[in-house]
């Protein structure tokens, strides 16, 4: 995200990187975490940016969960919303909790099933070192992205380097062939370590800097 970031910038963009409350270098929890948060901090950061440099529009980039509460935020309010990128995003909740659980289960240090936490602490697994409440849990189970689509902004844009079933049935759904485009790269969220840590998504760094071009 920080070569991206760069990129767009050095491109003649003004460009806000921010972290979720509770997620990064946020105040915060991570078990306080929910999506109507962070979809608040979406909101929050694109007024950030339009009082910073007095633009009226704003276009909104996400990776995963981040590009689907893009989507929800942008689909609430397309016109302040000029261009929007979706980065591998998470069409169904239920297929990416089952993808989540699968990672932590195959971690190189031990395939275990997730550990459980106390239900003193919110309940939930821990996720690859991460909580992953009860709460957290049904919240993005009930994730659907598909019956967004009439109203995200006209400029949108889907990048899948990792297709998963939902994707196709995404694909479909847009009806048009531009919108969504399949790049061959690496998965940017997931470092296997020691092997690749710190390799850097080139080719769909390039396409999506290309695109808001």
């Amino acid at each position: 995200m920080v070569k991206l970031a760069v990129s767009l910038s050095e491109s003649g963009f003004h460009v806000l990187r921010f972290d979720y409350f509770g997620t990064g270098d946020s105040g915060g929890e991570s078990t306080e975490v929910s999506l109507k948060g962070c979809r608040e901090d979406i909101l929050t950061a694109m007024e950030e940016i339009r009082d910073m440099t007095e633009a009226e529009r704003v276009s909104l980039i996400g990776l995963r969960l981040g590009a689907t509460l893009a989507a929800e935020v942008a689909a609430d309010d397309p016109e302040d919303v000029d261009r929007l990128v979706l980065w591998d995003p998470v069409v169904s909740g239920q297929e990416y909790v089952a993808a989540l659980f699968q990672a932590a289960s195959n971690m190189p240090i031990g395939k275990v099933e997730p550990p459980a936490r106390p239900e003193s602490r919110g309940g939930g697994h821990e996720i690859c070192g991460f909580p992953l409440t009860d709460r957290q849990r049904e919240e993005i189970s009930r994730i659907d992205l598909s019956p967004l689509i009439a109203d995200l902004p006209e400029e949108t844009v889907t990048f899948v380097t990792q297709t998963m079933p939902s994707h196709e049935e995404f694909r479909a759904a847009l009806g048009q062939p531009d919108r969504f485009e399949s790049i061959e790269d690496r998965a940017a969220w997931n470092e296997d370590w020691p092997r690749n840590a710190g390799v850097v998504p080139v080719e769909v760094l390039k396409r999506i800097g290309s695109w808001m071009a």
